[in-house]
């Protein structure tokens, strides 16, 4: 018995002492562009929290009001972006993958990858799905700069807003001519 049960240990420790994979899959700028419906460089003009007992029934979302352009049309862009928790403490919902506060306040101004969530209850939502999808636009001498995520993002370095356009435009031509080749 005694043998039986120090294995049992052993093993435990063993799997705990594994890597574990996180959540949160970083994205190549290709990778995020080519899985999202949309690209957006916008202010957030406000930030709201609701719960539609979706995908669960205690989930709590939060959404975003945003104003501002797609890059990926050129065309101007005005409506919401929502995500999955919140910052709020009443709602008593957050989750490790949620963008982070900093980059959702009201007033900051976001480079944004949305995808399309056609089942979400009320009607079709663009769904920022993590923190790999909100980029920050910070202005740093005289120049608004993206602020950088870290190697293996879509951004791993804070880089010029107008370089991150330009990167951002050869993604989306390059992920259409992609799709229009399969």
């Amino acid at each position: 018995m005694r043998r039986s049960v120090s294995f049992a240990a052993l093993a435990a420790a063993v799997l705990l002492a594994l890597p574990a994979a996180a959540a949160i899959r970083a994205l190549s700028l290709a990778e995020l562009t080519a899985s999202t419906h949309e690209t957006l460089l916008v202010r957030i003009t406000d930030r709201s929290s609701f719960a539609p007992g979706y995908p669960f029934e205690e989930a709590v979302w939060t959404r975003l009001e945003l104003q501002g352009e797609s890059l990926r049309s050129g065309e101007p862009f005005a409506g919401s972006v929502v995500f999955l928790g919140s910052h709020e403490p009443a709602d008593h919902f957050g989750s490790s993958e949620m963008p982070t506060l900093q980059d959702t306040r009201t007033g900051t101004r976001v480079l944004l990858f949305a995808e399309q969530d056609a089942q979400f209850p009320g009607g079709a939502r663009l769904v920022a799905h993590n923190l790999a999808y909100v980029y920050r636009v910070e202005d740093g001498f005289g120049t608004p700069v993206v602020i950088g995520k870290g190697e293996g993002a879509a951004f791993p370095d804070n880089v010029k807003l107008s370089e991150a356009r330009a990167l951002a435009h050869a993604a989306h031509l390059q992920a259409a001519s992609d799709a229009a080749g399969k």
